[in-house]
């Protein structure tokens, strides 16, 4: 999709990240749900009226689809409060006020609207990288479509929370004890050539750990965990994601050596390292 030259390389950008990423999403998936919701909130809050207005109209016809009840009172309300009356809103909105009368419930339009979220459009993490390497996990046969669409879900989610660890598919499949796991890692290690390191094979030395902030361990997903000379060794969870390796290196104005580590073992690392009492080690081992 060609974004407006008025967004690139602006404050939009995370959002036409999302957009790009869903997008994939719904290609593969014209009718995934969260895909289509989160692309109706990012077109409304950039103000492409009309894409968000077909988004919300395909998203209502599969609540009815589903049979949906609880999601119906919030779609109903999002397609009036658009003000457009064509054929497709009249349809969608009578076929949820026949499938809520059908189930003996009140009608939606007396349904509460849902307080709108904060996820792609919002001030939420930016999940798109995540969402490219959930993707790609797909096409190589690593995930499954029902898990994939159930990845899709918890890192959309998570991106909308306040979180002290990154969001990233690593941490949904741990989460989940995802049986697929172990492949996944495999696979992420061989295809990006990128080793693997168990970091609870380090002892903390806080001058590495120090070397990047906050931003890039508890949101990003990178950490620095030994030096070799000057160069920097970095853990991270998606070895797809050049960006974040270039946004590292410009950080620390050096190059630096990028490993792959599990989502369980980056969190127990930050954690010790953030300890007062961390130990600290002589050197690169």
């Amino acid at each position: 999709m060609q974004r407006p030259r008025q967004f690139v390389n602006s404050a939009e950008s995370e959002v036409w990240n999302a957009i790009d990423a869903f997008e994939q999403i719904l290609q593969a998936m014209p009718d995934d749900r969260t895909a289509l919701e989160t692309l109706y909130e990012a077109y409304d809050h950039i103000g492409e009226k009309s894409k968000a207005l077909d988004c919300l109209i395909n998203l209502g016809s599969q609540v009815c689809e589903e049979e949906d009840t609880a999601a119906a009172g919030w779609v109903y309300h999002a397609l009036s409060e658009q003000g457009v009356d064509t054929s497709a809103v009249r349809r969608v909105t009578t076929d949820l006020e026949a499938m809520m009368e059908s189930r003996g419930l009140p009608s939606p339009a007396l349904s509460p609207g849902r307080p709108r979220q904060s996820g792609a459009a919002g001030k939420g993490v930016d999940v798109s990288a995540e969402l490219e390497m959930a993707w790609a996990l797909v096409q190589a046969g690593n995930l499954g479509q029902d898990e994939y669409s159930q990845v899709v879900k918890d890192l959309t989610e998570n991106s909308t929370k306040t979180v002290s660890v990154p969001v990233s598919v690593l941490h949904v499949l741990h989460d989940r004890t995802s049986k697929s796991l172990g492949g996944v890692l495999t696979y992420l290690s061989r295809s990006s050539g990128m080793p693997f390191v168990n970091l609870s094979m380090y002892e903390i030395n806080p001058d590495n750990f120090s070397l990047l902030s906050s931003e890039f361990t508890d949101r990003k997903g990178a950490v620095v965990f030994e030096r070799i000379g000057e160069e920097p060794l970095v853990a991270i969870l998606n070895p797809f994601h050049d960006g974040l390796k270039k946004q590292v290196e410009e950080a620390l104005r050096t190059r630096c050596h990028f490993y792959l580590t599990e989502a369980h073992e980056y969190d127990s690392y930050v954690q010790r390292a953030k300890q007062p009492k961390s130990r600290h080690v002589r050197g690169a081992a």
